[in-house]
């Protein structure tokens, strides 16, 4: 290793905990652990002991950790060219380009990078802008996660959220205060938790007709667009039906409106590339990022043919978007999901993953919802199915802690736990973190 990497990566207790100081609190308070390494699907601590991450850290690095054919190219990579000024073009960027439009949706077929995915909501709220004349304002679903950027939190449902939390616990989102507030949001359709007694379809048609209506009244003029996770994960893993989405599609065609679709988190999370694909939905903007560098940050939108991108480089001009790095980790990325079929996997682990959870269902009643496609999946923890109660934030804690103790790392949207692992995982491993998921609901649930 090297001398400099071996000092960083070796400090004593003392220096652990004199250096900590200079990092700001948010970021060591969080009930995270201290990491040592990781390999595979698994997390080391300093300790030694290892985790089974069912987080794909943040969702993103869903090849897991440790790939040597991802480590040989950034290493190629990293020789050359790193970053260079977006105004430079390369075979490799180009390269990326026609790999992407190979994937996406047939009719989406120019993109470009940023170098996050706050800033890629922010480019798709840019063309939105560009191609929706006299609008300034758009329409998102409560629940809805895009980002803590300014101009992306506006979107984002924490930041409607500050009289739940009360006075002390403003500064969460502190400048909710002062943003733009130029989106709108609709209530969203939620299954297991809908007032609405009427069929699948008669839900999507309640709910869209939500949006709908958001848009011809509750909008000072033109919409510019209306902003959807076709899976929420921080809103609670909710997944949206085929019907709700495509009946979205069908109101903004009426309204003039563009649907963008934030593809953060569903990238890679189905049979498809696109959840777009999965939902058989065309959005006229998707954006991506998290896992389509494989670990390496790499972000973007793509955007319809018929709509005006980006024409001078001012619109959208970020010093490290043109990441020769992250370009290379993304190919070979894409590649490795082909070659080794790992959409196939995603399916055939998320469907055993379900079918055992179903099963566990049957003896822990506290298990109110199972949902979510391929390994997107939300399992939704109640005091009682009838009430559908939440579980208190009290047990909840009690049950990531016992999962933690048995060797499982997973993320909690309140009283739902998100199974989201790398998509490399296999049935064997499956098995083995649903062992310990049980492991825990027992000495948790049945104390």
């Amino acid at each position: 290793m090297d001398k400099t990497l071996e000092r960083a990566w070796n400090l004593t207790p003392e220096q652990r905990e004199e250096y900590s100081k200079y990092l700001m609190p948010a970021y060591r308070k969080q009930g995270g652990f201290p990491l040592k390494g990781a390999k595979g699907i698994y997390l080391e601590d300093q300790d030694g002991r290892r985790y089974m991450d069912f987080t794909s850290e943040m969702f993103a690095c869903i090849l897991g950790f440790g790939n040597e054919e991802i480590a040989e190219v950034i290493y190629e990579q990293a020789k050359g060219l790193t970053i260079v000024a977006p105004l430079h073009q390369t075979d490799l960027r180009y390269s990326l380009c026609h790999k992407i439009a190979q994937i996406a949706p047939e009719n989406l077929d120019r993109m470009s990078f940023t170098v996050g995915g706050g800033p890629a909501i922010e480019s798709a709220m840019k063309i939105a802008l560009k191609n929706v004349p006299g609008s300034r304002n758009f329409v998102s679903l409560q629940g809805g996660y895009h980002g803590t950027t300014f101009g992306a939190a506006n979107a984002t449902f924490l930041t409607s959220r500050l009289h739940e939390w009360g006075e002390a616990n403003t500064e969460l989102f502190h400048f909710a205060r002062v943003l733009s507030n130029n989106c709108i949001r609709v209530p969203r359709p939620y299954p297991y938790r809908s007032p609405f007694s009427g069929s699948e379809e008669e839900m999507a048609e309640y709910y869209a007709n939500m949006v709908r209506d958001t848009i011809l009244n509750g909008v000072p003029g033109p919409t510019a667009g209306v902003i959807v996770e076709p899976v929420q994960s921080a809103g609670g893993q909710i997944e949206f039906s085929k019907l709700y989405l495509q009946k979205l599609r069908k109101i903004c065609d009426e309204m003039g409106t563009l649907l963008i679709f934030d593809e953060f988190q569903t990238y890679c999370r189905t049979n498809r590339f696109f959840a777009a694909q999965y939902y058989d939905v065309e959005p006229d903007i998707i954006t991506f990022a998290k896992g389509l560098g494989g670990g390496i940050p790499a972000a973007g939108i793509l955007i319809h043919k018929r709509l005006r991108g980006f024409e001078n480089l001012m619109e959208d001009m970020q010093t490290f978007q043109n990441n020769h790095i992250a370009y290379a980790a993304a190919l070979k990325t894409i590649e490795i999901i082909e070659r080794d079929h790992l959409l196939e996997n995603v399916e055939t682990v998320g469907a055993a993953i379900k079918d055992r959870l179903k099963i566990m269902q049957e003896r822990y009643p506290e298990i109110g919802d199972i949902r979510g496609p391929g390994l997107a999946i939300g399992v939704e923890m109640v005091k009682n199915p009838e009430s559908k109660e939440p579980l208190s934030n009290e047990t909840m804690q009690e049950l990531f802690q016992a999962a933690i103790k048995q060797g499982l790392f997973y993320q909690l949207a309140e009283n739902v736990i998100k199974l989201k692992p790398p998509i490399v995982i296999t049935l064997e491993e499956a098995n083995t973190a649903m062992d310990m998921l049980e492991a825990s609901f027992e000495a948790v649930l049945r104390k």
